[in-house]
């Protein structure tokens, strides 16, 4: 499974790196702390599953998922965001993506992974 990991943040960036980086069948082929960046990156590394940040600078996550609704071969996207589950859970649906709120252990971040790649 080839996976572009888009957030902001550095370290999260890095702690989700480090996560998946064991799993023998997922491939990190790119990252991008802004949701431009993350449309370029979809766009060359070609992934099956973007892990995506909601809160971004300049193009926010809910506009990435709103510019690959239309696409057939857009990744599958699951949305990792501090924001509350209640908030934006429905949203993320109706915009294409599943939802894990972060702060939740590697094993929950590579179970949620594999169902929203299956």
């Amino acid at each position: 499974m080839r996976v572009l990991i888009c957030d902001d943040e550095p370290a999260h960036r890095a702690l989700v790196r480090a996560i998946l980086g064991v799993e023998a069948d997922v491939e990190i082929v790119g990252e991008a702390a802004d949701g431009t960046t993350c449309l370029d990156e979809i766009r060359t590394a070609r992934p099956d599953l973007v892990v995506l940040d909601l809160k971004m600078p300049g193009c926010d996550g809910f506009e990435v998922m709103r510019r690959l609704r239309d696409d057939p071969d857009a990744p599958r996207v699951l949305v990792h965001s501090s924001a509350s589950a209640a908030e934006v859970a429905d949203r993320v649906r109706q915009e294409g993506g599943e939802f894990l709120r972060k702060g939740g252990g590697p094993d929950e971040l590579t179970k949620a992974i594999r169902r929203v790649a299956s």
